[in-house]
């Protein structure tokens, strides 16, 4: 269903009207508006249309496809702050029992519940017999608890179905109004809203519309910043066209302003931003120090951090919070990397005070693994090609992206594009399509989720394999080998056919997926072989030569690799001094590099690398990554280690090869 009918229903409910104005108010074809009408059970005879009468609710349930809605306790919760935050009218216990349908004493336990977390930011739900339940607190405290509890009902369809209710309660079509300004608004000033959270910046200005101008807010501390941003005019437009006049309206344009930058994707024509892309730069260059890699896009990899970053920076700068749904899973499939890229985030970090959430943390962590990941088996030969469609944004089509690349290293995948983005692509420029939501074309059309199961992917690559016959993917389907066994087997107690779906599909995909389970452990690459405490070196050279013998015996490396890794330092400086004491020398897999390998000097009396004093070191960890992946498990569990001063304080102080080793089994715990 399209909520654009809301706009027939709230005119000319129970009303006949011309076709043709019917078409000219929804901006739906005549094929499509016929549909959408027939089942709600309105009628279209000789080019008039007749509009059925439906209340809020009845219309919420056949747009959102829901029979029968029981909402969670924290659901209830965060519905009855933003019931009170909208101040539609004036509510008592009976009108949240009324619309949640649950009984008094459950709405009275909520409320306690509710206070109770407003609490911790001074903001209090209060009640007085004439005026209903509202609001007490600073208003900006309140507007913020108010963006992140409709952010986190968003990621269900029974919290949206009740946002939507609550507003077409009060006016039909109060949600398309919204969604619709705002859209044509930031269309026409051409700026890029991330499609997924135009839900949220609609939703959240209708119910924060009867707050605006009412309640005082804040003086902002980067006001010059704000107003120079090209998104400034368009809150101001926003604001003007869809809620009329306010009192203080430069300071609720501000406000706005921020908002409509947590949705935003970065824009290089906002120059007062650039600091943003300086920060981009930092960030990359700490993920290639800590990840030990070289992007080989660089242009293009910054371009996508900025776009990511500015939102992010809006985000985490002023509180509000980003929902990523996927987080668990990205914390899982991609443990190693998501700790570097934390400690990678470091620059962000401190220019905003404030401490990276980890759903922030999750996002940038598939912009960098899909980087990472989808520069190893390139092939120049024809491909198919493919599009990506995502409507969630950049970083959840990065998250697809990058998991595509890696089942399908032989597919070329062009630019992804949002769902109504693909009419401006010719169709001539793809074979098929990768997409998260069901999409009509003529075009072959493969539904899959940002991150997949095994048993998914082993699904997915074998639909493909079955309709394109890809090179490098020749193997029967999971499903048909275990249908074919189970005549003949029995499973151990405990083990369970989804386990063995696992085990099978990384069994028969290793080339195309590396599981972070296979990847050494940091104990297993440092050991009693590989792990020396020396009195003193010669200079910083001999500290990486001495370093790196270990790996020379056990033919990890060649001498050319310890000359490349000097070089290194010499020409580009002390870049490999990644924290105080310890310097990280390396250099790429093919200046001399035979299998993974890693090593670590100790010397009691430390030297200076390149001479500087700045760049004391007591602690020589070479490194000799063989790809840009398989090394990131020990290194993240070296990052670890080093970002914890006791541990990087014990390090530099032990005295021997076993003291060094037991540090390192304590911090892989």
């Amino acid at each position: 269903m399209n909520y654009k009918i809301s706009y027939l229903l709230d005119e000319y409910a129970g009303q006949k009207i011309a076709l043709s104005l019917a078409q000219q108010i929804t901006d739906l074809s005549q094929r499509e508006l016929v549909t959408q009408l027939s089942t709600i059970g309105g009628e279209v005879q000789q080019n008039i249309v007749s509009i059925p009468n439906l209340s809020a609710n009845e219309w919420g349930k056949q747009l959102f496809q829901q029979r029968q809605v029981i909402y969670s306790e924290t659901e209830r919760q965060a519905l009855i702050f933003l019931l009170t935050y909208s101040e539609i009218e004036e509510l008592s216990v009976y009108h949240y029992q009324n619309f949640l349908d649950v009984s008094k004493g459950t709405i009275l336990a909520d409320i306690k519940k509710v206070r109770h977390q407003l609490a911790t930011e001074n903001i209090a739900l209060s009640y007085e017999r004439k005026r209903g339940f509202y609001l007490e607190g600073d208003e900006f405290r309140i507007r913020r608890f108010g963006k992140n509890w409709l952010a986190r009902l968003l990621q269900q369809k029974s919290g949206t179905f009740a946002l939507f209710c609550w507003l077409s309660q009060h006016q039909m079509s109060q949600y398309a109004k919204m969604r619709d300004g705002i859209q044509l608004a930031v269309q026409e000033a051409q700026l890029q809203l991330v499609p997924s959270r135009l839900d949220e910046i609609s939703y959240f200005l209708a119910f924060s519309q009867k707050r605006l101008g009412k309640y005082e807010t804040v003086v902002w501390p980067e006001n010059q910043l704000i107003q120079s941003l090209r998104a400034y005019p368009v809150s101001r437009r926003i604001l003007s066209d869809l809620v009329g006049p306010v009192a203080n309206a430069e300071t609720e344009s501000l406000f706005f302003t921020i908002c409509l930058m947590t949705a935003l994707q970065g824009e290089l024509r906002d120059t007062k931003l650039e600091f943003l892309l300086d920060i981009s730069g930092e960030i990359i260059r700490k993920m290639e120090l800590l990840a030990v890699v070289q992007f080989e896009q660089p242009r293009e990899l910054l371009m996508n951090v900025y776009y990511h970053l500015v939102p992010a920076y809006f985000r985490i700068n002023y509180g509000f919070y980003l929902p990523n749904v996927l987080i668990k899973d990205i914390r899982q499939s991609y443990r190693s990397l998501y700790h570097l890229c934390e400690q990678a985030l470091a620059p962000l970090e401190k220019l905003t005070k404030r401490s990276i959430p980890p759903e922030e943390i999750g996002f940038f962590t598939i912009l960098f693994g899909g980087e990472i990941f989808g520069q190893k088996n390139e092939q120049r030969q024809e491909k198919l090609k493919a599009l990506i469609v995502c409507p969630s944004g950049i970083s959840s089509s990065l998250i697809l992206q990058s998991e595509l690349r890696r089942l399908f290293p032989m597919i070329e995948f062009k630019e992804t594009n949002a769902v109504r983005e693909i009419e401006n692509v010719s169709e001539k420029s793809y074979d098929i399509i990768f997409s998260t939501v069901p999409i009509e074309t003529a075009k072959k059309v493969y539904l899959t989720k940002p991150i997949m199961s095994s048993l998914e992917k082993n699904q997915l690559m074998h639909q493909v394999q079955s309709d394109w016959l890809l090179p490098g993917i020749s193997m029967p389907d999971v499903k048909d080998i275990l249908d074919a066994l189970k005549p003949y087997i029995s499973l151990k107690k405990g083990v369970t056919e989804a386990q063995l779906y696992r085990v099978l599909h990384r069994k028969m995909n290793k080339i195309l997926e590396k599981e972070e389970d296979l990847r050494p452990m940091l104990s297993e690459l440092l050991t009693t072989e590989t792990v020396q405490v020396l009195p003193e070196v010669a200079d910083w050279r001999a500290g990486i030569t001495e370093a790196a013998k270990p790996l020379l015996k056990n033919g990890s490396i060649t001498e050319k690799y310890i000359d490349a890794m000097i070089q290194k330092v010499e020409s580009f400086g002390p870049f490999i001094h990644i924290c105080p004491d310890v310097a990280l020398p390396h250099a790429r897999p093919e200046d001399g590099v035979n299998q993974l390998g890693m090593s670590l000097l100790k010397i009691q009396k430390s030297v200076d690398l390149l001479e500087d004093p700045k760049h004391e070191i007591h602690l020589f960890i070479c490194l000799a990554a063989s790809d840009n992946e398989t090394h990131l498990r020990a290194l993240s569990s070296l990052t670890k280690i080093l970002s914890k001063k006791e541990s990087l304080h014990r390090l530099v102080a032990a005295e021997t090869v076993p003291e060094i080793l037991s540090i390192i089994q304590e911090g892989e715990k």
